[in-house]
C-alpha cells in the first residue's frame, strides 16, 4: 500500500531546515543540515503543534540531533 504525505510547514535558519509533514499515520518531521536530511522523526502519537515545536527547536539550535 502506498502512503502519501503532505508537507505542512517548513522552517529554516542558516544551514538548518526542518519540514513538518502529515501522513495517514500522523505527523513526522524531516531535519536537514546543509540541504542533506540528517534525520526523519515520526511523531504519530503527537499533535501538529508538537511536530512544529520540534522543527522550530531544531532550526533555532535548541534541539541537537545525533546525525
Amino acid at each position: 500500500m502506498m502512503t502519501t504525505s503532505t508537507e505542512l510547514h517548513m522552517y529554516q535558519r542558516e544551514e538548518r531546515m526542518a519540514k513538518v509533514f502529515q501522513a495517514y499515520e500522523g505527523f513526522y518531521v524531516e531535519f536537514y543540515k546543509n540541504n542533506v536530511m540528517v534525520e526523519r522523526r515520526e511523531m504519530y502519537s503527537h499533535s501538529e503543534t508538537y511536530a512544529e515545536n520540534a522543527a522550530e527547536n531544531y532550526v533555532d539550535g535548541v534541539m541537537q540531533l545525533n546525525g
